[in-house]
């Protein structure tokens, strides 16, 4: 449950992890005000209780400095809703009330920025250095551009070698199948190349408009062997998805490269993927 948990947080930016914050907290207060109104509390606490909702609302969305600003209005507020009484018996009737509900709104315009502050901090570090292909639990775009630049680094200095070989699938017969099991195909189909690889391998996908495109990066393999696992690289995803009845027949036969040799056409990969990162990790960009 707590990777399950992991793996869902490492997946949200600030502002989708807001649009989920900002409705459940307005409902909670929500709640906790018909409640209150429901057992004859005093309509002016009420009110009050009412009060942190602009409070919240502003801390979520200005941090500490607006939660804390909005709880110097809030209390304004509810001073203002308690002049009348106070105008009629006194203040010293409600000046500990006035205190405490003011402390309330200060601490909690204050502790509430001050937390969704380090929540977008964090979220923002881990959209930052994820690597991690949402849809099949791969490597993603990013990955692939460190990755790329340290093999070339190492084969240029310890005069190696490394291949890449790449597969486009069109991600139009996988709209076919309902979204849950489209979710569960891509993880399951992840899984299984992933497994099929060795320990020193690294599989990529991402996603391009029309297709899904899936990388294999193999170091210290040629090209005779680059080629060799191309075609048992397309039969592995080719069958895999006819046995779940997606339609295979556009599949291409993939591409086999080697470096050093095919220097030029891992530069056009390398910029392929670069613009795809780009449109993936744009600020608020969301994964469809």
């Amino acid at each position: 449950m707590a990777a399950i948990f992991s793996d869902r947080l490492a997946q949200l930016s600030y502002q989708q992890a807001r649009r989920l914050i900002v409705p459940t907290g307005l409902a909670v207060l929500a709640v906790v005000s018909v409640v209150m109104y429901a057992r004859r509390v005093d309509s002016v606490e009420v009110a009050g209780t009412l009060l942190f909702a602009p409070i919240f609302l502003a801390f979520v969305f200005r941090g500490a400095i607006g939660g804390v600003v909005m709880a110097v209005i809030a209390t304004a507020a509810y001073a203002g809703l308690r002049y009348p009484a106070i105008e009629a018996v006194g203040a010293g009737a409600f000046s500990g009330l006035i205190v405490s509900r003011a402390a309330a709104f200060l601490i909690f315009g204050t502790l509430g920025g001050w937390s969704t502050q380090v929540l977008e901090g964090s979220l923002n570090k881990l959209e930052l250095y994820d690597e991690i292909d949402d849809e099949t639990g791969l490597y993603n775009a990013r990955f692939l551009l460190h990755q790329l630049d340290l093999e070339i680094a190492r084969a240029r200095r310890y005069k190696t070698l490394f291949s890449v070989v790449t597969l486009d699938v069109p991600s139009a017969p996988l709209q076919g199948l309902k979204p849950r099991q489209r979710r569960n195909v891509l993880r399951d189909l992840g899984r299984q190349l992933s497994a099929g690889v060795r320990t020193v391998d690294h599989v990529v996908h991402a996603r391009d408009h029309a297709l899904h495109c899936f990388v294999a990066i193999l170091p210290e393999t040629g090209a005779q062997g680059a080629e060799v696992f191309r075609g048992r690289f397309q039969d592995s995803v080719t069958n895999f998805l006819t046995g779940r009845g997606v339609d295979v027949s556009d599949i291409g036969a993939g591409r086999a490269l080697a470096y050093p040799g095919d220097d030029e056409a891992l530069d056009e990969l390398r910029a392929e993927f670069t613009r795809i990162d780009a449109g993936q990790h744009r600020p608020g960009s969301v994964a469809v």
